[in-house]
């Protein structure tokens, strides 16, 4: 149970785009008894998110705010959406229910469902969207090295496949796989106009009967200090094979070793409320 606890927030947080390690195991939250995380992008000023545990170090509510960057953004910040967690009778986590916000009250629920294997290791994220039967993606776990491949589907096709390994069995260190896109083409449209003059007009679609493959490719060099704490990261990252470039994230500790923040990239910053 030890090891799924430590796994949680390495496997909830799937990413098309940046990567980083902004979070720390579960057991680093449950040892200094964290009732509440607040997450602030691109400021200390900008809340991005919230996460709130029980008093048994189980996160039980994360939520979502609209990105801000100024005075005026942040007046209108509004809550996009939240996550609830739910546990059975032996404390294993088995779904998130992810509602989504939008306009005038109106809001839309997916879920995520959490197997296991004989042993009691997590097996398999399934998530299914809004009243869906089937999955539309999957993420699966592999261990003994550990490791994580996600699929998404279109219809019958694997329109995405990431397969992340890491480091200490929490931080990742490589990203690879693949997605699949529609090619954007121009088609000539003709219609009559309201004085039956003949319009032709150039329009462009996505074809999806003819797909175009992207690479995909990350290499995090990951630096930890002398309490194993993930202090620096070089990403090499790159979706085309002719675009590719690095960045660096660099990692802060308060003097009780929880994370203070992320920078080099977008940068992040937390901070904490505790039980008492």
């Amino acid at each position: 149970m030890k090891e799924l606890v430590l796994l949680f927030f390495c496997v909830s947080f799937i990413s098309y785009g940046q990567i980083e390690n902004r979070w720390q195991p579960d057991s680093v939250y449950a040892n200094h008894k964290v009732k509440k995380i607040y997450v602030y992008l691109n400021s200390p000023k900008d809340l991005s998110e919230i996460v709130e545990f029980d008093k048994n170090g189980n996160r039980i509510r994360i939520e979502k705010y609209s990105a801000s960057y100024n005075r005026r953004t942040r007046k209108r910040k509004s809550l996009n959406h939240t996550i609830h967690f739910e546990y059975d009778k032996n404390g294993f986590l088995i779904r998130e229910l992810d509602s989504t916000i939008y306009y005038e009250n109106k809001y839309s629920v997916d879920k995520k469902i959490y197997e296991y294997d004989s042993i009691s290791r997590l097996k398999a994220i399934k998530y299914f969207q809004r009243d869906f039967k089937n999955p539309i993606s999957q993420k699966s776990f592999y261990y003994e090295p550990f490791r994580t491949i996600y699929k998404k589907r279109r219809d019958s096709i694997i329109a995405y496949q990431e397969t992340k390994v890491y480091d200490k069995g929490f931080y990742v260190s490589r990203r690879f796989g693949y997605s699949l896109q529609p090619k954007l083409k121009k088609s000539e449209m003709s219609y009559y106009d309201k004085d039956s003059l003949l319009i032709k007009e150039r329009i462009s679609y996505s074809d999806y009967n003819d797909l175009k493959r992207t690479e995909i490719s990350n290499y995090l060099s990951n630096t930890f200090d002398e309490k194993e704490n993930l202090i620096n990261s070089v990403v090499e990252y790159g979706e085309e094979n002719d675009r590719k470039w690095m960045y660096e994230l660099n990692y802060k500790y308060y003097k009780n070793g929880l994370l203070k923040s992320v920078r080099g990239y977008v940068p992040r910053y937390f901070k904490y409320e505790f039980w008492e």
